[in-house]
């Protein structure tokens, strides 16, 4: 798991620069900085935060988002795609449930709905989420019921011991067109 105490390893295997106790790496002109003595994470000002319960160290669910996004930059989507804790009203009682992640494509439209979760040996809350999404749909599906145009659903984890590791489960949420007139031509 991705800890307080093994944070600094993780941001220099990643390749951020200490300057004074912040750590920063800049990908594709997008800067992203732990602040060491405010404890807290800055993400680039083009990534919309609707809440900032992810940039603190106050949970470690919250530096799994913070590897995630740095994955996510580094892997060429935008800040200005990204939004962090987008909320949405669920259930009957309007319930708010918040997403950790959802990302949009060129046009703006909802593309990808992550949700991060801790992992580790003897408590993984990635398991114990990924069981939940088989029994009875989860958060990402809630989410889903919320955002329909979204095409992918993702549930992310991140963990670290000597070097970070990372496991996904990716569903795809449209029909495969071509694969269901292959079945319609077989009937």
């Amino acid at each position: 798991m991705i800890t307080k105490d093994n944070l600094k390893q993780v941001l220099e295997n990643l390749g951020f620069k200490n300057k004074n106790e912040n750590y920063v790496k800049t990908i594709n002109n997008y800067t992203l900085l732990i602040d060491y003595k405010n404890q807290s994470i800055n993400y680039p000002k083009e990534i919309k935060i609707h809440d900032k319960t992810t940039s603190n160290f106050s949970h470690p669910e919250n530096f799994v988002v913070f590897e995630c996004v740095h994955r996510l930059l580094e892997k060429g989507y935008k800040a200005e795609h990204l939004e962090l804790e987008p909320k949405w009203n669920l259930g009957r009682d309007k319930k708010g449930g918040k997403a950790d992640i959802l990302v949009k494509d060129n046009e703006n439209n909802p593309y990808l709905i992550i949700e991060c979760k801790t992992t580790d040996s003897k408590n993984s809350e990635f398991i114990k989420e990924w069981n939940r999404m088989q029994e009875d749909g989860g958060q990402l599906f809630s989410y889903f019921q919320q955002e329909k145009g979204v095409k992918y659903l993702c549930l992310y984890t991140s963990d670290f011991s000597d070097k970070l590791e990372y496991k996904n489960y990716i569903i795809q949420a449209y029909d495969n067109e071509e694969y269901l007139k292959e079945k319609e031509l077989q009937n």
